[in-house]
C-alpha cells in the first residue's frame, strides 16, 4: 500500500508569547497568567486569535512545528545578558542599526 504525505504550508497571523523578558524577581510572583490575559485580549481586538507559546526546551514528542521570525527590540540587552549574540562578521553597531525601530510608528487599529 502506497501512502502519500502531502505538507500543507499556509502563513497565519499570531501573537507569539514568551515571558522570558520578564525581570526575574517578578518570575516568582505569578504575573505571566495576568500578561497572559493581556496579551490575550490586546491581540483578540485586533483580529489575531492564534498565538505560539514558546519554551526553551526540546519536547520530546511535537504535535506539529512551525516557523516563526522574530525582531528583538533591544538587541544590545539581549546580548550582553547572553541570551542572543552576535552573528559572524556583525559588529554591535550594525546590530544595533539592522533592528532599529523607525522613529514615528504607527498603530494599526481595526
Amino acid at each position: 500500500m502506497f501512502m502519500a504525505h502531502q505538507k500543507d504550508f499556509f502563513a497565519q497571523r499570531m501573537a507569539e508569547v514568551n515571558f522570558l523578558c520578564v525581570h526575574k524577581k517578578l518570575r516568582s510572583k505569578r504575573v505571566a497568567p495576568v500578561l497572559i490575559r493581556e496579551i490575550t485580549r490586546r491581540v483578540n481586538r485586533r483580529g489575531i486569535f492564534q498565538a505560539v507559546y514558546t519554551a526553551g526546551v526540546v519536547l520530546p514528542k511535537p504535535i506539529g512545528t512551525c516557523r516563526y521570525w522574530h525582531r528583538s527590540l533591544n538587541p544590545r540587552k539581549l546580548i550582553d545578558v547572553r541570551f542572543s549574540h552576535l552573528s559572524r562578521n556583525m559588529t554591535m553597531q550594525r546590530t544595533l542599526k539592522l533592528y532599529r525601530l523607525p522613529e514615528v510608528r504607527h498603530l494599526a487599529l481595526n
